[in-house]
């Protein structure tokens, strides 16, 4: 019995672990110039989880997995 409860125990934590799993992104943007913009949008697409570029234009998000997307904005530029 002891033995069939851990087996179940550990295959629901091989299940949930991988759903923690977080990618830090980090990155600079900057202008055609190579002049960083200050205060640009950087969200993931499809999620509402987002931040700014700091004053040198850098920022860090924790994205949910390799393959996602990062919309970044900014006001005036296409």
């Amino acid at each position: 019995m002891k033995k069939r409860i851990l087996w179940i125990f550990l295959l629901l934590m091989y299940g949930i672990t991988p759903s923690f799993a977080q990618i830090e992104v980090k990155g600079v943007v900057l202008d055609d110039k190579h002049q960083p913009l200050i205060g640009a949008t950087v969200v993931i697409k499809g999620t509402n989880q987002g931040t700014v570029t700091d004053a040198d234009g850098r920022y860090s998000i924790s994205a949910p997995n390799a393959d996602a997307v990062l919309v970044i904005s900014f006001v005036g530029y296409l």
